[in-house]
């Protein structure tokens, strides 16, 4: 139970416990000459609980509270680090810049027409200089894995749905070792044949994203500092443009 139930129940303990030490009040005897114990009975358990609250409000939920405001930033950050990962993927299937926004995941069919002309032997637009496809492929999916683990090892701190969804990214087909274009022996002249496999693992990152967007995106907010750091493009080159962190989240 979250906090929220604990405290109304422990609320109404202590009304019932200051209603039978402050008013004349008396619980109903049901059988002859049990009302003082049955009333003793009913304080003890009553006091027990205040104190067993107290005890864990002040001991655990405020230590997990402190615990969180250092730790939820940092798992916002590689959530939105796996995000951005994935997402450079559909960039440079699309051949937007780095630093363009994804409105909505492509489809299926978008998906199978944008792999039909890619070749994955060929070099891979804006990312790397001089390497393949596969080699991009290969790059996202270890840094997708690693960060993966490093949120997994913040421990009861990481939300269970937010595990839900690494653990199906984890498991994915798109993510599997050697697996077709994450193989260097991968012999295929297009990546048609896998719009599926790309569709369902890029609407398990769109999940990750809408959780990120609902839970943990103030986290990663306020994490930044009033002055960030940006990529920006020019021509085939990028710059480095320092921004206001209001501008930069505004965009």
């Amino acid at each position: 139970m979250k906090i929220k139930g604990l405290s109304i129940i422990a609320l109404i303990c202590l009304v019932i416990v200051l209603t039978i030490d402050l008013s004349s009040f008396k619980i109903p005897e049901i059988i002859v000459g049990t009302a003082d114990k049955s009333e003793n009975l009913i304080h003890t358990l009553l006091i027990s609980y205040l104190a067993s609250y107290i005890f864990y409000f002040l001991n655990i939920y405020l230590k997990d509270r402190q615990e969180q405001k250092a730790i939820f930033p940092l798992i916002a950050n590689n959530v939105i680090s796996i995000i951005g990962n994935n997402q450079s993927i559909i960039k440079a299937l699309k051949h937007q810049s780095i630093n363009s926004s994804l409105k909505y995941l492509p489809s299926q069919t978008e998906f199978k027409e944008l792999l039909k002309v890619v070749n994955p032997k060929d070099n891979a637009p804006m990312f790397f200089k001089d390497k393949s496809w596969i080699y991009l492929f290969q790059n996202r999916r270890e840094s997708t894995l690693k960060t993966i683990d490093k949120i997994f090892a913040s421990g009861k701190h990481v939300d269970d749905n937010l595990r839900l969804i690494l653990l199906k990214i984890q498991s994915s087909l798109y993510l599997k070792e050697d697996y077709a274009f994450n193989s260097d022996n991968y012999d295929k002249s297009s990546l048609e044949t896998y719009s599926l496999v790309f569709y369902k693992y890029f609407a398990l990152i769109q999940e990750l994203h809408d959780f990120y967007n609902k839970n943990l995106k103030k986290h990663y907010e306020r994490s930044l500092p009033d002055k960030i750091n940006v990529l920006v493009p020019v021509g085939d080159k990028f710059k480095l443009v320092v921004k206001d962190k209001k501008d930069y989240l505004s965009k």
